[in-house]
């Protein structure tokens, strides 16, 4: 009881809060309405096939299970069209009956066309009778963010769109309702809305690049591209659809681009201006990439109209039974429940019997391991592989000693070779390779052998030994020089005495 009680109460707390989720290619964005300031939105970068583990995840760590949640579509996944709303239509089949209409315009079937309709400001008309906006996006594309959504435990509710996502934000931009415009600029693309009173009036895709932004090189040129459609825009507003144009552009851009105001100001008729966030109580800049799902998640203006593309074809189907179905289901499953009890208790049976022999088949071989361990017990060493034993230690001992002596002799501060092997390390000129080297003790003969591209590096090779202590006085007398067929390579040989051949 008590139990119950408490599950109720974290039910009725969580449906207070609501999710926006915008599916990215860089990752997933997300926000929180209502939630506390530094919780309120969060962005979590990972590649679309990891999409679906990056999003369990979010949920699994925050307890978003079963939460309310509202997917927001970017501008590049989806299409608007205004056309002229027909008559006798009622407004839950109007975007059903208007998408046929765009068969022209779609490059795709309407078939696959999931779509809604809001309408269009009637004082933007200017003579053109009563116009609506369709919204039409694939099915097929919209289906699939609804199964990662699904998937992920999330209570999916509704599929917004960006602009009237941003409409909302420019509607607490401008509570004197003069009219407000906002340009959001993302990776690929930027996107200008102008709204009034949570009306929208404009939206409008800007071809911009944010890399030509960044790059010093190609700044200047899209700067005033950008700027230049940001005033086509404007101009579109007041001439075509006879509204007074905002005075000012809120922007939203990555923090590395947030001069960009200033430097758009003066190619622009009114002021751009950064988004000022205190007002929102939000700690720091909301990170530009979360910007449409946390504008989703603000919430539409008092009488401001909405749309939603999850429509009922694209929500689980849930099948009900017919009360004359009922009865034989029921029947067929206690067949199959009876059938199932006489199943398990044959095989019970034979479990138990089996049972019984493997535990007679485990006295067996306990009873073998046993009576091999006694005997393994009596068993006493061979005093012969005793004896080899001790040989093979007694060679090892042997055989480590005189490895010891070798690395003394070696290494040592006592004159040896290793003194001329370090000075051939030294002076082996650029261009040369030494293929053999023999140094004897008695009488103090030095070979040397090798090949190079360059005839004189074997000169320079043995005038910097000259120059080493380790050859003082030493008389290279040998010295042989052949050059393969190809002209490549010469190959030679050096010695400190003339047994070798003649000089050549």
């Amino acid at each position: 009881m008590a139990r119950s009680l408490i599950t109720s109460i974290l039910r009725r707390r969580k449906s207070r809060q609501a999710l926006c989720l915008e599916i990215r290619p860089d990752g997933i964005a997300w926000a929180l309405s209502p939630g506390t300031p530094s919780q309120r939105a969060g962005f979590a970068e990972c590649l679309p096939a990891k999409r679906e583990t990056a999003l369990a995840q979010l949920v699994n760590e925050n307890g978003w299970a079963g939460t309310p949640t509202t997917l927001v579509l970017p501008l590049d996944k989806y299409q608007v069209f205004q056309l002229e709303r027909p008559e006798g239509i009622d407004d839950a089949e109007l975007g059903d009956a208007l998408k046929w209409k765009l068969k022209d315009f779609l490059d795709f079937s309407p078939t696959d066309a999931v779509s809604d309709v809001f309408e269009f400001p009637p004082d933007a008309a200017r003579g053109r009778g009563q116009l609506v906006n369709v919204v039409a996006a694939r099915k097929s594309l919209v289906r699939e963010q609804v199964a990662l959504v699904l998937a992920a435990g999330l209570d999916l509710v509704a599929v917004d769109v960006a602009e009237l996502a941003l409409r909302n934000l420019i509607a607490r931009l401008d509570p004197q309702r003069r009219g407000a415009a906002l340009v959001h600029l993302r990776d690929a693309y930027g996107q200008m809305v102008i709204a009034r009173g949570g009306e929208l009036y404009l939206s409008r895709r800007l071809d911009v690049m944010s890399d030509d932004l960044r790059n010093a090189s190609t700044q200047e040129t899209a700067v005033q591209s950008l700027a230049l459609e940001m005033q086509r825009s404007l101009d579109y507003y007041e001439s075509q659809l006879g509204q007074v144009p905002p005075a000012v552009i809120r922007l939203v851009a990555r923090d590395s681009m947030l001069p960009l105001s200033s430097m758009l100001s003066s190619y622009v008729a009114g002021g751009v201006e950064t988004v000022d966030w205190a007002p929102f109580e939000l700690p720091t800049a909301l990170d530009s990439r979360c910007l449409p799902a946390w504008s989703s998640g603000l919430g539409a203006p008092d009488g401001a109209q909405q749309v939603n593309l999850y429509t009922q074809e694209l929500r689980p189907r849930r099948e009900t039974l017919q009360a004359a179905k009922v009865v034989p289901v029921l029947v067929l499953a206690v067949v199959m429940v009876a059938l199932s009890s006489a199943f398990a208790y044959y095989q019970g049976g034979e479990l138990q019997a089996r049972q019984a022999g493997l535990q007679q088949q485990n006295e067996r071989l306990e009873s073998s391991v046993a009576q091999l361990s006694a005997e393994v017990s009596a068993r006493r060493p061979d005093p012969a592989l005793e004896a080899a034993l001790e040989r093979a230690a007694s060679d090892l001992v042997r055989r480590q000693r005189l490895l010891e002596r070798v690395d003394n002799l070696v290494a040592g501060d006592s004159p040896g070779f290793s003194g001329q092997m370090s000075a051939l390390a030294r002076q082996v000129p650029e261009g040369l390779w030494l293929t053999g080297v023999t140094l004897e003790a008695d009488p103090g003969r030095v070979t040397l052998s090798g090949g190079t591209r360059d005839a004189s590096a074997v000169p320079a090779l043995l005038e910097n030994l000259g120059a080493e202590p380790s050859f003082a006085g030493r008389t290279f007398g040998s010295f042989e020089l052949a050059q393969e067929e190809d002209g490549r390579w010469i190959q030679f040989r050096v010695a400190t005495d003339t047994s070798g051949g003649a000089d050549r």
